[in-house]
């Protein structure tokens, strides 16, 4: 029997450079503060298509498609210069942000996992993901700047253009640190 965790809470977010030829980065860098609660996945229905024919009560033939591409988005509370780069793109200038002044693509290997729970977590992978991020709230008395950040799903491609998996969910075993 495959192995369950009770995927509850976010724990780490962590972003990388996409490898290109579908394979997911391999090195990390951690988003250290998600705004809580901003952790949405947004995974399309299928639309059914239904090919009917006369005289038959039921459809012939019956075609899943998906209506909208999959994606994740969180938000990184009052994010740092270089959140704002990775995920927005632009420039620095010492620490001050300098905002693009065109939309250039950024592609990222985004990794979320879970709360450790009875010695397991869950660990989700987007592989090849589009990302588009805005500013989208301001600093208030009682709240903070919000980077709203979206990746939507895109294929993961290997260099024979052979498709890979674009997204996976793995249950993975919390290993004790070695003394």
């Amino acid at each position: 029997m495959a192995q369950k965790a009770l995927a509850i809470g976010v724990t780490y977010v962590g972003y990388g450079d996409y490898a290109g030829a579908g394979v997911p980065a391999t090195e990390y860098l951690e988003v250290e503060e998600i705004h809580k609660g901003s952790v949405a996945f947004n995974f399309s229905d299928s639309t059914q298509i239904k090919i009917e024919v006369e005289k038959m009560d039921d459809p012939r033939w019956i075609i899943n498609r998906k209506v909208d591409a999959d994606s994740i988005e969180f938000a990184i509370a009052s994010p740092s210069t270089d959140e704002l780069i990775a995920f927005a793109g632009g420039t620095k200038t010492n620490d001050k942000w300098n905002a693009p002044d065109t939309i250039t693509p950024i592609n990222k290997t985004i990794k979320l996992m879970t709360e450790p729970y009875q010695g397991k977590y869950v660990e989700y992978v987007m592989v090849n993901g589009s990302i588009s991020a805005k500013l989208s709230q301001a600093p208030g008395k009682e709240q903070t700047d919000l980077l709203l950040v979206k990746v939507t799903r895109q294929l993961a491609l290997d260099a024979a253009g052979v498709l890979q998996p674009s997204f996976s969910r793995e249950v993975v075993t919390v290993t004790p640190p070695t003394v």
